[in-house]
């Protein structure tokens, strides 16, 4: 059973979109551009993105609980005992998109589910991707300088 819905994901991304236009504005008053370096844009919207879905998923479920720091759950739904891991990404300048996770994570909760945000550039356009009781199956063997990251198997995931 799908626990996010095409309405959850359209909530949190106008939401998410209008956060994202006032932090803009806010670079740009002090002469920075959020849009100069997106791996670390993605990194401040990460927690943005976690917040706001857990705001909009406790509209239809009683408790919901957005933490993210190591070993817990980026959200976490208690009425039905699951887990769900966030990732926000952005479409590189050869047009590939890049779906991870973390291998110990995943290696230690044996099964997730994801939510992967892929932005535009522009945080413009988005692709919403949801997959269910992913496994270390569905990833990329660990390689050595992936610092813990592992690439998800896109024909299996």
């Amino acid at each position: 059973m799908p626990y996010i819905t095409r309405e959850d994901v359209r909530s949190t991304l106008v939401d998410m979109h209008r956060f994202y236009q006032e932090l803009k504005q806010v670079f740009s008053r002090t002469g920075m551009n959020i849009e100069e370096n997106l791996g670390r844009r993605n990194i401040l919207m990460s927690q943005v993105q976690e917040e706001f879905l857990a705001r909009t998923l406790s509209k239809r479920y009683e408790s919901v609980i957005a933490d993210g720091s190591p070993g817990k759950a980026d959200i976490y739904i208690a009425d039905h005992d699951r887990e769900i891991e966030c990732k926000l990404t952005t479409v590189n300048k050869s047009g590939a998109i890049s779906l991870q996770s973390d291998y110990e994570t995943l290696k230690q909760k044996g099964s997730l589910d994801y939510v992967y945000f892929v932005a535009s550039p522009d945080f413009e356009s988005f692709a919403v991707l949801y997959f269910q009781g992913l496994t270390v199956d569905d990833f990329r063997p660990l390689s050595n300088g992936a610092r813990g990251k592992v690439a998800m198997k896109k024909h299996s995931g």
